[in-house]
């Protein structure tokens, strides 16, 4: 099968690699597939314009979260099919398709084969894959963003805001819907995509906490994937919700990127709708 490689080679782990567009090569062509080549300097903007003129089926895109969100974004609706590969330093989507955090064994372990049908979802119709925040937390995910890079150094502003953030006053700029008539209001709202192949809804929690002791409980299990299980969480599923907030615009996460968007911010589930080569069962 044809093939092309888009790499991010500045994401977490594949930034340590050596080089590491030469080492998904070789390991996608020992993997069975055909490589349309591909300039080895070339940015992401350049290898994209490449992929649009190639001959290519399958597109590997390597890097972070937010570098398989986009490359997820450029392909839907084509008739390419998306092949993720982790990169960067949570790898959620990677993850939830079963695929090894090592970037190089994870391409090693396709074959050529058959796509399967992946849900994706949008907010105020922009793509995610995993997950979106809206609210507080994002000035945080947006301040690291800026220190990406930075080191120690850049670690050490992170936590000073995070500290900041910590004991800033609870607001309740968000509310949502909760049926029968009745809103709950918050400061954070996590949207997060079912797990590939199960029927549920995009699961919707509200954090609402309650001075510095209630964020730090509910930081924790925000991420341990347990959010909604906090007392202090107003939750909802569904496959179309929405966010509102007291001003006309909100800061948004989407899988790890910082976006300003309208409110309310309206949340879709779209099933089906991306191509991905089926991915090798996890060990």
């Amino acid at each position: 099968m044809k093939a092309a490689l888009v790499v991010n080679d500045r994401a977490g782990s594949l930034s340590g690699l050596v080089a590491p567009r030469a080492s998904l090569e070789a390991a996608l062509r020992d993997a069975g597939f055909d490589l349309v080549a591909m300039a080895t300097d070339a940015t992401l903007q350049d290898q994209w314009a490449a992929v649009a003129a190639s001959p290519a089926e399958i597109v590997f895109v390597a890097g972070g979260d937010g570098t398989l969100r986009d490359g997820a974004e450029r392909l839907i609706g084509t008739e390419r099919i998306f092949a993720p590969l982790p990169g960067g330093t949570m790898n959620r989507v990677c993850a939830r398709l079963g695929l090894s955090d090592d970037p190089v064994r994870a391409a090693r372990d396709y074959r050529p084969g058959p796509s399967v049908a992946l849900d994706v979802a949008t907010a105020n119709g922009q793509v995610f894959l995993y997950q979106s925040v809206v609210g507080a937390p994002t000035r945080l995910m947006r301040f690291r963003e800026m220190q990406r890079g930075g080191g120690t150094r850049g670690w050490l502003p992170l936590a000073r805001a995070l500290l900041r953030e910590l004991f800033r006053p609870s607001s309740r700029g968000l509310s949502i819907r909760l049926g029968a008539g009745r809103r709950a209001r918050g400061h954070a709202a996590v949207v997060t995509m079912p797990e590939p192949g199960r029927p549920a809804g995009l699961a919707l929690a509200l954090a609402r906490p309650r001075g510095p002791r209630g964020r730090i409980r509910q930081a924790w299990r925000w991420f341990r994937g347990r959010l909604s299980e906090d007392p202090d969480v107003a939750a909802r599923e569904g496959d179309r919700l929405a966010v509102h907030g007291s001003a006309p615009w909100l800061r948004l996460s989407l899988d790890g990127e910082t976006r300003i968007s309208p409110s309310p911010v309206r949340f879709r589930l779209h099933r089906g709708a991306l191509r991905v080569l089926a991915p090798p069962r996890a060990a």
